[in-house]
């Protein structure tokens, strides 16, 4: 994603922008930089990133989560994943 400036570029601000989206996510506010477009258990995640107007896959190699679009293991692509696997496996449903 060199070309491509996200302003997702630390797991940190992945965490953040998720929480801001959970607080969010039943209004479908317009203040938060990522939009969940699909999520499939284990196997990987669809977002779109409001910073770079481009949808983003993350997905997760043997548990672990990988950004395919930034090629990376440590961008906020990754942080939201995270955050977004730990709070569909504490409810055990993903609500989009």
């Amino acid at each position: 994603m060199s070309d491509k400036n996200s302003e997702l570029d630390t797991l940190d601000a992945g965490t953040m922008e998720f929480m801001k989206w959970l607080a969010n996510k039943d209004t479908n506010s317009e203040n938060t930089l990522i939009i969940v477009k699909d999520y499939f258990d284990n196997k990987y995640v669809i977002l779109f990133d409001k910073s770079i107007l481009n949808n983003v896959i993350v997905a997760y190699r043997e548990g672990m989560p990988y950004c395919v679009t930034c090629n990376t293991d440590d961008c906020g692509h990754v942080g939201f994943a995270i955050c977004l696997k730990q709070d569909y496996d504490r409810d055990d449903q993903a609500i989009f």
